[in-house]
């Protein structure tokens, strides 16, 4: 029997349920889709490696882009989806499916070697006997995932991000493995529960064989269908381990340029390290990015995040004599105020301080214990890194990496001065934070609902973490000002969070009576480039008093309740308002386009210089707060 695309019936038990997963991978902490994809299918990859004796991983991964696929490639895909062509036209909304088909159908490849590829019964469909069957977790699960421990990957929504990438909301997978089936292939998608021929069907679909409308849908095993898949659409695999990934019908916003800045950004640990190569094709060139080429990608980066990726290559090389590793039995609780003095007694002092005196830069190894409350609630002594490099730069914050992947948005101090990592490799504390991160790794949350009082002290040693450069810093200006205050006055500047500052007193004269000048006359206004005012229930953005010339302009909008205390952007709540929800209601010109909404957090690219954007609907009984930001590839700037 020829594969073909199985949706199922609704019943009328049944709940009507529309996937949300595209809002995990357009966070405001994600540069863009082609980022997310990188890291999803990435951190998969890395999680999947088939690891040496000596605990080494050396995955490769390739990633080619085809904007404009050949004309059979697209009339190939086509007859992929002929059997379920209504079904795919009313799930998407769209009049006619072959408009996904035309010369604007591009599709995009992702392999990877080195790895296990889908392990587990290719038939299993009950959860008993799921529970570490990668292949059920990949293509017939959402939200499950089998990953425990240093794995990347939690919460089984990453493999979301190759159907979200697809104008079809569509993918196909084929893997090899060490197991029977050795060959397998299988589509999924998810499209919004839909309607034909007055027959309801659910949103989710499969691609392979069926036996009757109660049976689960089988992958397909036929060499000579897979071949015809793997000749057309060029992938590289043949009988190596791993999974190929084809995303059909690529969406748009997938571009060449953000993926390969996504790699380097997200991923330039492993590379550093040897555990990851990856070969980047597209029309526009093809690359390979290693340890020895990552230096001239750092170009695509802004220059304060490719001066991190140069020092971190020093790191990911630091000798055992460039590292202080602070006493273990100091590690009672993951608390700086209590334990500090421990922690950083005198002499260890003096050993950092006198190798940044020396070298500029530092390693600092620091341990934590890790206490499960469940699982026996065995304790576990772990540690992880921080290396610091001085620099003249001001307004750092640290970079955060687990298992080699870039936490990007975790809250800490911001540093002066000095410039920062914090690695977390070592396997029960980076299973700790792990367990803590969002469902598109973003963030360690201590009220995360696989970490939420899982662990003894658990929010406790996730600010120990974050925290852990700062009080380093502070401990060393702290000592100095004992002795000798210009002792590090050429090494980095004092770290201050946010506050406050103490007044100055005024000069006196010689009556002792206090010297009174007149005010300087204030700077004249500086031009501004777009004006944002309140409308009634709302706000307006337009054209300021400088011209607009290049095209698009990128600009972020925040906003927020004002608040009693705090910031009222960071305090926004779900329901508060959502920019994209009744009643708020958007009211532009066509020379603004909503490139991403998330909440509070509106992204526009403007394209005209006559623009106009408002927003309405807003509780006029509370005051609202806007920030308007443009971003541009080296900065962002308030507007």
């Amino acid at each position: 029997m020829k594969p073909q695309w199985h949706f199922n019936k609704r019943r009328a038990c049944d709940r009507v349920r529309d996937s949300a997963n595209d809002a995990f991978f357009t966070a405001e902490s994600l540069e863009n889709l082609s980022e997310a994809l990188v890291r999803e299918g990435i951190q998969n990859a890395l999680d999947a490696a088939q690891r040496s004796n000596g605990n080494v991983r050396q995955v490769r991964v390739r990633i080619c882009i085809v904007p404009r696929a050949p004309s059979e490639v697209r009339a190939y895909l086509s007859t992929l989806f002929e059997s379920a062509r209504q079904n795919f036209q009313c799930g998407l909304s769209v009049s006619k499916l072959d408009d996904l088909f035309g010369d604007d159908c591009g599709y995009l490849v992702f392999e990877d070697f080195g790895t296990r590829g889908l392990t587990g019964d290719v038939e299993e469909w009950r959860l008993e006997g799921a529970e570490q069957n990668a292949f059920f977790s990949f293509f017939r699960a959402e939200g499950r995932s089998p990953k425990t421990g240093e794995s990347l990957g939690r919460w089984g929504i990453g493999k979301q991000v190759f159907p979200t990438a697809s104008r079809l909301h569509a993918m196909f997978g084929l893997t090899i493995r060490d197991e029977t089936p050795e060959r397998v292939f299988m589509g999924s998608a998810v499209v919004r529960n839909h309607s034909v021929d007055e027959q309801d069907f659910q949103g989710d679909a499969w691609f392979g064989h069926r036996d009757g409308p109660e049976k689960s849908v089988s992958p397909v095993t036929d060499a000579q269908f897979i071949e015809s898949f793997v000749s057309k659409l060029g992938l590289k695999r043949s009988n190596s381990r791993g999974l190929s990934v084809v995303v059909p019908s690529l969406d748009d916003r997938v571009a060449v340029a953000d993926l390969r800045r996504g790699i380097v950004r997200s991923f330039f640990w492993p590379i550093l390290l040897g555990e990851l190569v990856v070969e980047l094709e597209s029309p526009e060139g093809n690359w390979q990015i290693d340890a020895d080429t990552l230096a001239s990608h750092r170009i695509l980066l802004p220059s304060d995040e490719a001066a991190v990726i140069e020092f971190a290559a020093w790191a990911s090389t630091a000798k055992p004599f460039e590292i202080v590793a602070l006493p273990d039995e100091a590690a009672t609780k993951p608390d700086w105020r209590a334990t500090i003095e421990e922690l950083l007694p005198e002499a260890k002092l003096a050993e950092i301080r006198t190798q940044l005196e020396k070298a500029q830069r530092i390693g600092v190894r620091i341990p934590v214990r890790v206490r499960p409350k469940f699982d026996g609630g065995q304790e576990s002594s772990s540690f992880f890194t921080v290396f610091i490099e001085i620099c003249r730069d001001v307004g750092h914050r640290p970079i955060f990496l687990r298992d080699g992947i870039v936490i990007s948005d975790v809250r800490c101090p911001r540093m002066s001065g000095t410039r920062s990592l914090v690695v977390v490799e070592h396997a029960p504390l980076a299973t700790l934070l792990g367990d803590s991160e969002g469902v598109n790794h973003t963030q360690w949350q201590k009220d995360s609902p696989k970490f939420h009082k899982r662990y003894v002290y658990g929010p406790e040693t996730i600010k120990f973490v974050t925290r852990s450069v700062y009080e380093i810093i502070q401990k060393l200006h702290a000592v100095d000002a004992k002795g000798d205050p210009n002792l590090l006055l050429d090494i980095f500047y004092l770290p201050v969070e946010e506050g406050p500052t103490e007044p100055t007193k005024e000069p006196e004269n010689e009556k002792g009576g206090e010297v009174v000048e007149p005010p300087p006359p204030p700077p004249p206004p500086k031009p501004r480039r777009f004006i944002l005012h309140a409308s009634k229930g709302g706000f307006v953005l337009k054209p300021g008093d400088t011209p607009l010339e290049s095209f698009p302009i990128r600009v972020r909008i925040e906003a927020g309740y004002a608040v009693r205390r705090g910031n009222a952007i960071k305090r926004w709540a779900p329901d508060d308002f959502n920019f994209i929800q009744a009643p708020l209601r958007q009211d532009s010109n066509n020379g603004v386009v909503v490139s991403r909404a998330n909440g509070n957090v509106l992204e526009l690219e403007i394209r005209k210089p006559d623009f106009v954007f408002e927003i309405s609907g807003f509780d006029t009984r509370r005051d609202l707060v806007v920030r308007a930001i443009e971003r541009t590839q080296e900065n962002e700037a308030d507007v």
